[in-house]
């Protein structure tokens, strides 16, 4: 975490005093991240006393370091990477039963080999309003419903976190995404 570099927001105090809220700074970012993903994920004594976090969506522009974030958490609690990115899960596991056994499969083996991180790169795919023809051989909307039933079975002593990262979600269901 120490290497995602960025200064504090020095302005963003006198924005707050004139009631407006400005972008967090990276400084701002990691703090959060290291609150909720980082201590938690890290720790069996902070997880059972910390509030329970079981996703965290990460907004972007591309190269602004969500990537890194991600192994960065994954490195600093030890935790396991589980990659559910629409792109790495296309073509595997074909038909309705083979998609709820993976999903099954990399629940079970998360909770198993805890903390574990189930990461969805491009996560505004699963959730398309509408998906470009280029990607329809994709099917990026394959977990758009197992994914939030599978969220619901994590449980409070389970220290698994799904973090989703997008850099456009605006083409996505806002309401589904979230």
């Amino acid at each position: 975490m120490q290497d995602y570099l960025g200064d504090y927001s020095y302005l963003g105090t006198t924005l707050r005093q004139n009631d407006i809220e400005p972008m967090p700074s990276l400084s701002d970012v990691r703090q959060v991240l290291s609150l909720y993903a980082v201590l938690p994920l890290g720790s069996q004594e902070v997880h059972e006393k910390a509030p329970l976090i079981k996703a965290i969506l990460l907004v972007g522009p591309a190269g602004v370091g969500k990537k890194m974030l991600v192994h960065a958490i994954c490195q600093e609690t030890g935790a396991n990477l589980f990659d559910l990115s629409p792109l790495n899960t296309a073509g595997k596991y074909p038909g309705k039963s083979g998609l709820a056994m993976m999903l099954h499969m990399v629940l079970k083996v998360a909770r198993l080999l805890q903390p574990s991180v189930i990461w969805i790169e491009d996560a505004e795919k699963m959730f398309y309003k509408k998906v470009p023809k280029e990607e329809k051989e994709l099917e990026p909307k394959r977990l758009k419903k197992d994914l939030p039933k599978s969220l619901k079975l994590i449980k409070g002593e389970d220290r698994v976190l799904i973090i989703g990262t997008t850099k456009d979600p605006l083409s996505a269901d806002i309401k589904s995404l979230v």
